[in-house]
Formats: C-alpha cells, structure tokens, sequence
C-alpha cells in the first residue's frame, strides 16, 4: 500500500514538472511573458501543495502566508541584483565599493529575518515537518528552473 502511494506521489511529481519544463521551455529568451511566468508560478504551487500533502485547512492558512513570504523575498533579491548589477566596482573608491558591499550583506541578513519570522507564522498553520518539506520543494523546484535554463 505504502509503495502505491509512493508510486502515485512520483507519477504526479513527474507530470507536474513536464508542465513546469514546458512552461519554461515556450519563454522567450529575453522576457517571459506574464501567462509564463504564471504557468511557472502555478507548477510551483503545485509540487509545493502535492510534496507538503496540504489538507484543506492548511491550505487555506498556508498560501496567503506563502505568497506573502514569497513577495518579500523576491523583492529582497531583486535590491540585491541590482546593487551587484548597477554599481559596479569600476571607477569607484575601496569606501563606495564596501558600502555596497554592505548593502549586500544587510540584505542577505534581512533575508534570514524574513525566513526566521515565516518560519514561525508556517508553524502555526502547517506542521515543523511540512516547513522542511517546504523548503526541500522550494529548492528542488529552483534547481531545476536552473537545470531548464542550463539546457537552452
């Protein structure tokens, strides 16, 4: 019985990535349009739900608090790239470069007390186990956008 589940919990696994390689695979090298970027969000939400095993309760608690930590975090590293990206060390002082530096690093920390203080919102609607499943799928999800993109 066990291994059905198991079995069945791969095959949804394997048909939700199929869905989220071919979301990634129909963008535009320059701009994905936004139906792909929501093709791409939606495959995430979906290995997310099905790795996490979200009963109905949860998932109404979980995903307003999923999407809000998500945003924060987006923005988080968008300001990073853009600091890494626009100011770049050519031509400025040791001072300007460490300040920017600085920025860096701030905002590395301000994306630990984010992930600090979700985890605890997390933990009020979703299992200490679930927010590991959580952050598995997040990171097995990522690696293979970066595996996709690797391909092109």
């Amino acid at each position: 019985m066990n291994l059905k589940l198991t079995i069945r919990r791969y095959r949804k696994i394997f048909t939700i990535l199929i869905i989220a390689f071919a979301a990634i695979g129909s963008a535009n090298a320059q701009r994905r349009s936004e139906e792909e970027i929501k093709r791409i969000q939606d495959a995430k939400v979906a290995i997310i739900t099905n790795r996490l095993n979200l009963t109905s309760e949860q998932s109404v608690g979980f995903w307003p608090v999923y999407n809000e930590y998500s945003q924060k975090r987006r923005d988080i590293h968008r300001a990073q790239r853009k600091i890494i990206n626009d100011k770049k060390a050519e031509g400025q002082t040791d001072d300007q470069v460490l300040d920017n530096l600085k920025e860096v690093q701030d905002l590395r920390q301000k994306d630990l007390d984010l992930e600090k203080e979700y985890q605890n919102k997390f933990l009020k609607v979703i299992t200490a186990s679930q927010v590991i499943e959580l952050y598995k799928a997040e990171r097995t999800f990522n690696d293979m956008l970066i595996q996709r993109l690797k391909q092109r």
